[in-house]
């Protein structure tokens, strides 16, 4: 049957812990179950730029401090962890292979150990879809398709999917895996490495030059933040699985900047650069197990999406 609800058990009756709470997706899964009456906490290693909301909860913990971790659980004690918090470039990953596992792996399993250790009921983790399988010859992928990482950020998100099935196998903590595409949209880090429509929209209000790696031609799955969020909560409620979070329909980065500059009104062409290591050419998600199991579909165009997000940065830009 779609979207079957089921009940969870273990940890404090409704209360949940975000992790990554300070960051771009984190934040706004943070804020929507906060809307939604639950007794969310928020966790991260640094401060939130969007602050914290009026009445909630933040706890600052490096996940690689397993000691730490294990008291911020112990204390919180969540039906649901959310965990968000990662090193989330290809490009960092490539350059500090060793501190990306840290970040990526090593911390995660320890927060599940932990989580498990309090009773915890229900352990969702954010991997990604848009790292885990190389160079696919056919878009959309299903989550069946041949995993073939060719980034260190896409090794690190399978070995933790996998660390995470093994160790909370018969645990009484169920394991959800949401894969998500390449997410957009308000309170984008316009400064980092990732996340090119927020960068592209940043440096277009500004009247900058924008760069594109390579010719343009690579094709992603843009999927727009509250989408991924909707997904993230049902991955809670719902049945526990591994499920691809996209649109099934790629844009490429030079169809990105054209969508951009039509919104904002910008005219200087592209400047080129080379390839980054660990760039892949295409890739987009079949998200039909989402929307059987979870209930799951994306309901925020690209177009609708991008006018939203340029609207965002142009308000913010005062």
């Amino acid at each position: 049957m779609e979207g079957v609800r089921v009940t969870q058990t273990g940890g404090a009756s409704g209360r949940a812990l975000v992790t990554g709470a300070a960051g771009f997706v984190g934040g706004h899964l943070w804020r929507r179950l906060l809307a939604d009456g639950v007794e969310a906490v928020g966790l991260d290693m640094v401060a939130s730029r969007r602050g914290i909301p009026e009445g909630a909860r933040f706890l600052e913990v490096d996940l690689r401090d397993g000691e730490a971790v294990r008291r911020a659980i112990e204390d919180v004690r969540p039906a649901v962890v959310y965990h968000l918090a990662a090193q989330a470039s290809v490009v960092i990953s490539m350059r500090d292979p060793v501190g990306d596992v840290q970040a990526n792996v090593i911390a995660s399993i320890q927060l599940a150990q932990a989580a498990m250790a309090a009773g915890t009921g229900r352990f969702v983790f954010f991997s990604t879809g848009g790292a885990l399988f190389g160079a696919p010859e056919v878009i959309p992928i299903g989550e069946d398709y041949p995993a073939r990482p060719e980034s260190v950020y896409g090794a690190s998100k399978l070995a933790t999917e996998r660390y995470l099935a093994i160790v909370t196998n018969d645990s009484g903590m169920q394991l959800s895996v949401v894969r998500p595409g390449n997410i957009y949209g308000p309170w984008q880090d316009p400064h980092g490495e990732a996340g090119v429509v927020a960068i592209f929209a940043q440096r277009m209000l500004a009247g900058e030059p924008c760069t594109i790696y390579g010719d343009g031609s690579q094709l992603r799955d843009y999927v727009y933040v509250e989408d991924v969020v909707d997904a993230a909560v049902r991955a809670a409620q719902y049945e526990a699985a591994t499920c691809n979070i996209g649109t099934g329909a790629p844009t490429s980065t030079r169809g990105v900047f054209d969508a951009i500059a039509r919104a904002v009104g910008y005219t200087a062409p592209p400047v080129l650069a080379p390839e980054r290591p660990g760039d892949i050419k295409q890739i987009a998600q079949d998200a039909s197990r989402a929307r059987a199991i979870w209930g799951w579909a994306p309901q925020v165009s690209f177009e609708d999406g991008i006018s939203r997000t340029v609207d965002f940065f142009r308000a913010q830009r005062g």
